[in-house]
């Protein structure tokens, strides 16, 4: 589970954005078919995502980067660290977290990630993000996916 051992901040997170991240990083983490279009329908029509292989706007984008994101990797495995909200809506979050990747050239990787993650709506009822945008180092991952 992706947020087994997450640190929260002190005020309790309302519980849609907690299953919308599960539901997220379980997502990322499957190779099921419906996978990319349920991850999408997580987001916004005009949400902005950000990812290791670039920017992807709205939803067709969005389902095509996630159908591309298996390209190299046999499997991958998210854990969500830490969550910082800027605001008691928790409506503007600040994720860090860990990828753990096996590719499909026998290489592995795990690395640390962050994660702005804005929403849109009521965070209380049906959140949905309208801003995914990730920092991460990119060299163990170019080396792991080129065998250098």
């Amino acid at each position: 589970m992706p947020l087994t051992n997450t640190i929260w901040p002190e005020a309790p997170a309302p519980k849609p954005v907690k299953d919308w991240l599960e539901t997220l990083f379980a997502l990322l983490d499957s190779k099921d078919i419906s996978a990319p279009e349920n991850a999408a329908a997580l987001y916004t029509e005009d949400a902005v995502v950000y990812g290791m292989a670039g920017k992807a706007v709205g939803t067709s984008e969005i389902i095509q980067a996630r159908e591309n994101s298996w390209a190299h990797m046999d499997s991958r495995k998210h854990e969500v660290l830490r969550v910082y909200s800027s605001n008691n809506d928790f409506s503007d979050l600040l994720l860090i977290g860990k990828l753990s990747a096996k590719f499909k050239n026998g290489r592995e990787v795990t690395d640390e990630f962050i994660v702005r993650l804005v929403f849109r709506g009521d965070t209380t009822v049906n959140p949905k993000g309208s801003l995914y945008q990730i920092w991460a180092d990119s060299a163990p991952w170019l080396k792991a996916i080129h065998g250098n």
